[in-house]
């Protein structure tokens, strides 16, 4: 995993050294192994370097060579493919780097090269004769890349400081990333900088006579190759895509760690490196957020399960981070200056999970992030979906499984399958909430009412009921996963670490595609597809797993013994910044309501996490109004 940066002097000046620098520093934790720099007439490209991938070991970027330049963070799949098709010989093919064959292939097939390319990556290729550039990132949108276009310069970089540190011109809060951040329906190639854009997965951008034409090159389709009659062949080739998955990006010479929860997720990655590890006699290095020992209160932790798969994988060495002392609030802007965005609820656990794989050097730290999306999908909907599709038969064979499985009536399945998925029954929900005066903690945020109602449209859009497959393709082409995944990515690089998020691996995306939806149900097993297909490489106490923890236990906790903290952001000097947008009185109003729990909890009930989001968002806003970013008032 390394880190890319440009900067175009549109003007046909010099680009100054002062700006050069500040970029470099900027992003200096990138350089792991090293650094480049290539300055032309009129442009400057650089490359930083964190060694992951064995061909890397020939990298020597930003490379130039008749008149093209290229900057690339890259890891390339299918290298063999590639030599064929442009004619490279299997000795040249060794010693030859990524950066280079994205080159050739540039020069095989120009801007079409893309549809060529197989794995991860962000690149830049600049034409010095035609003063032309073109940058593209991988499909789904695994590494970074952020960009600036004004009438006098163009700069990229693979973070949003970088960006920052070398443009001249003020900074503007955009505010629509707080519609994202609270509502997960913000516009993916928005950031926090009004000025500042992401280029999402599976799109290319043309930088020519100073214009940008950002093009959509691949978006999530049925590739037509999947077509199995049973369900123990589906289940086969779900297990043969997640080890292809895995293989790609592990580098058995360098450490490789993975976050374990204990989960049907991270243990099936988990069950996977160990196994590929051991084959050559090395160590998996597991990281997990527990309680401290000894511990008092009511919650539980995952011990218990992570210690099953460690007996399960002999070749793990286990970590246990317990983060004492530290909550939703803790070191927030430091948080902020990684996350390049409002963190989420638990950073400081995530934080503590990195700085724990750091000290073991790991590089390349695998997750089982996402999951749930898909390949473990609860499946709660399907047959809701397929009584919609009049599969009637199918309907009540499902229904009857769960019945069987639960031991509970047909009909109790049918209201919680079906019923429950109707406006009949949402509507009916809502007045019953209404006349107890409950609060959707779901829907329920402390914005206030005046800004939400400027995008009072996007929010009470109800999208048409979808199945599982269309729901994800749209999260995919719109780029909002990708945005998910690069933010691990990009964390990880603060802490010389690659993030290998597999579950989003852009072959198991296509095929999940075409799966028939009732794998996720079936055998009255929520998450059934990952379930079946990994039962002989998994614990059997995991795969009978119905429970599941939170993901830093005792965080309710946490937010408690901060009460002070979220108190003082209302009478800080700057508090009139986070007032236009946030009710902070309802945050204390509310604050007793946080309650520890054992087990899972209550879905709806998540009070914990809003009132942290809330008083997170209020005290980075206050800081970007220090940091003299100008945030327009609710009305303009």
């Amino acid at each position: 995993m390394s880190a890319i940066f440009g900067i175009i002097n549109k003007s046909g000046k010099q680009v100054e050294e002062s700006d050069i620098t500040a970029i470099k520093e900027a992003i200096s934790h990138r350089s792991t192994d090293g650094k480049g720099v290539c300055t032309l007439a009129s442009s400057v490209f650089g490359h930083c370097r964190l060694y992951i991938n064995p061909q890397q070991k020939f990298e020597n970027q930003p490379y130039t060579s008749n008149g093209l330049t290229i900057t690339a963070d890259a890891r390339l799949d299918n290298r063999k493919e590639l030599s064929k098709w442009i004619d490279l010989d299997k000795q040249c093919l060794s010693e030859i780097s990524d950066d280079r064959l994205i080159l050739m292939a540039y020069r095989k097939w120009g801007r079409a090269c893309v549809n060529y390319l197989d794995g991860e990556y962000a690149f830049v290729i600049w034409d010095q004769q035609n003063q032309q550039l073109f940058a593209a990132t991988d499909p789904i949108g695994f590494r970074s890349f952020y960009y600036y276009d004004s009438p006098d310069v163009f700069i990229f970089c693979s973070e949003i400081k970088g960006i920052v540190a070398a443009k001249h011109t003020p900074n503007y809060f955009e505010k629509e990333s707080l519609i994202d951040y609270f509502y997960r329906k913000g516009t993916s190639d928005k950031t926090y900088n009004k000025e500042v854009f992401a280029l999402c997965g599976g799109n290319t951008l043309l930088l020519k006579d100073w214009r940008i034409d950002i093009h959509k090159y691949w978006t999530l389709k049925s590739t037509g190759k999947y077509r199995f009659k049973k369900d123990e062949e589906w289940y086969d080739c779900t297990r043969d895509i997640l080890y292809r998955a895995v293989e790609k990006r592990l580098n058995s010479d360098v450490p490789t760690g993975v976050t374990l929860s204990g989960g049907l997720d991270s243990t099936s990655i988990a069950c996977i490196l160990s196994e590929l590890l051991m084959n050559k006699n090395k160590p998996l290095y597991a990281f997990s957020s527990v309680l401290p020992v000894g511990y008092k209160g009511i919650e539980k932790d995952e011990r218990h399960y992570i210690e099953i798969v460690g007996k399960h994988c002999p070749n793990i060495i286990q970590t246990y981070v317990e983060a004492p002392d530290v909550g939703p609030l803790t070191d927030i802007e430091e948080a902020f200056d990684i996350e390049e965005t409002f963190p989420n609820c638990f950073f400081y656990m995530d934080k503590a999970i990195l700085q724990a794989a750091s000290e073991k050097n790991i590089r390349n730290l695998f997750n089982g992030f996402g999951g749930d999306y898909w390949i473990s999908n609860k499946g709660n909907s399907v047959i809701y979906m397929l009584l919609k599709q009049g599969r009637y038969k199918l309907v009540c064979s499902l229904i009857r499984q769960f019945s069987q499985r639960e031991r509970t009536s047909f009909f109790h399945e049918f209201r919680i399958r079906c019923f429950s998925h109707t406006k009949a029954y949402q509507q009916l929900r809502s007045v019953v909430k209404n006349i107890h005066k409950d609060i959707d903690w779901q829907k329920k945020t402390f914005l206030q009412d005046d800004f939400v109602k400027k995008y009072s449209e996007r929010l009470n859009a109800v999208n048409e009921e979808q199945n599982v497959s269309d729901r994800m393709k749209l999260l995919i082409d719109s780029g909002q996963i990708g945005r998910k995944i690069d933010r691990l990515y990009n964390r990880n690089g603060n802490f010389a670490s690659d993030s290998a998020s597999v579950l989003f691996d852009k072959d198991l995306m296509e095929f999940l595609y075409d799966i028939p939806e009732r794998l996720l149900i079936e055998n009255g097993m929520p998450r059934n597809l990952l379930r079946s297909s990994m039962q002989q490489i998994i614990p059997q106490a995991i795969f009978n797993r119905t429970d599941k923890l939170p993901y830093s236990p005792g965080f309710p906790g946490r937010i408690r013994s901060e009460k002070l903290l979220f108190e003082k952001i209302a009478t800080s000097p700057d508090s009139f910044i986070c007032k236009q947008f946030i009710n902070h009185e309802e945050i204390m109003d509310h604050f007793d309501e946080i309650k520890s729990f054992s087990g899972f909890g209550q879905s709806n009930k998540i009070v914990d996490g809003r009132i942290s989001e809330a008083g997170i968002f209020c005290y980075l806003i206050n800081m970007l109004y220090r940091r003299d970013y100008i945030i327009n008032t609710i009305g303009h």
